[in-house]
């Protein structure tokens, strides 16, 4: 199982995707989210392009601290959007709906230091070579 773990260890959103996306391009992914008083667990659907173009504004927001990087699937049960802001800080708002932008939603926002931006990025760019490693 592949894991992108973005923010703490008390507040995250945490992407877990089955080995079978590497090969086939999307997958249902399982998305927990934790925030202050709030956790829970969806189950998006999610495409390679999806992280694609999120890997690569998440490498420039990494380089630079500026602008942002958007995570954001076709369904929108899951929306992130990463916002380099002052001091080198990254500020993570989001959305995840119960269902496919119905039933129930939360709303969050995660104040992070640019120090665990890294390792989430990392875990991207290695689950996409995989995918290109097998597309070639």
């Amino acid at each position: 199982m592949n894991v992108v773990h973005i923010g703490s260890g008390s507040e995250f959103v945490e992407i877990r995707l089955p080995s079978s996306y590497s090969s086939e391009g999307w997958a249902q992914a399982e998305v927990e989210v934790a925030v202050h008083c709030f956790q829970g667990t969806i189950r998006p659907w999610v495409e390679a392009v999806d992280f694609e173009l999120f890997t690569a504004q998440l490498r420039v927001l990494y380089e630079s601290l500026q602008g942002d990087a958007e995570f954001s699937p076709l369904e929108k049960q899951i929306v992130l959007k990463l916002t380099g802001t002052t001091g080198g800080h990254i500020q993570v708002t989001g959305e995840a709906w119960s269902q496919a932008t119905y039933e129930n939603k939360l709303t969050f926002i995660i104040e992070l230091d640019q120090s665990y931006l890294l390792a989430p990025l990392q875990e991207l760019e290695r689950i996409l070579s995989l995918g290109a490693k097998r597309d070639a």
